[in-house]
């Protein structure tokens, strides 16, 4: 039975193996999403599968996601327009007297959005400029891992049968020599 200082040192030793094992799992994600955005740009894949030594099958999956672009929104602006243009969709709030688009039109509205060649964006059903509306940037492209059925099991089962060595995925640093 172990008791309460064993307890202890149990846990301050997972818990230091654990922020190791975050610090080598950030930078090899960083480097296989690096590596997804390269084959994408070279050869259009968006998905590779994840093998593992002396497993036939894949265990996980890596799929590369195109961001999309996205809008700002100058909310007096948008105001205005609805109050202007759609005046029903308008509504008051309380407790203090405010007033705000209806959610549902909110949505409709910026979902139909289009971007002209010159960057100005439009009202896709009216074709009206949206002056009040500006392209955001979209974000960088990332990867999304996800098993697959059983994948993890086989991962700790590699684990375990020496197929895969935690230092050498780790990388731990050599000990400083004296």
């Amino acid at each position: 039975m172990m008791g309460p200082q064993e307890r202890a040192t149990r846990a301050a030793v997972l818990k230091a193996l654990l922020d190791e094992v975050k610090k080598a799992y950030d930078a090899a994600r960083t480097e296989a999403d690096s590596g997804m955005v390269g084959l994408n740009h070279s050869f259009g894949v968006t998905t590779i599968e994840v093998r593992l030594p002396g497993y036939d099958g894949a265990v996980a999956q890596v799929t590369l996601s195109e961001p999309k672009t996205g809008f700002v929104v100058e909310e007096a602006g948008f105001l205005a327009y609805c109050k202007a243009e759609h005046p029903t969709e308008v509504q008051a709030t309380l407790p203090e007297p405010a007033e705000s688009v209806r959610p549902a039109f909110r949505k409709a509205l910026l979902g139909r959005l289009r971007v002209e060649r010159d960057g100005t964006v439009v009202d896709g059903e009216t074709g009206r400029v949206l002056d009040f509306v500006e392209v955001a940037e979209p974000p960088p492209p990332s990867t999304t891992l996800t098993f697959k059925k059983g994948g993890r099991e086989e991962v700790a089962a590699a684990y375990r049968d020496g197929r895969l060595s935690l230092p050498e995925l780790l990388a731990l640093p050599a000990a400083p020599q004296e």
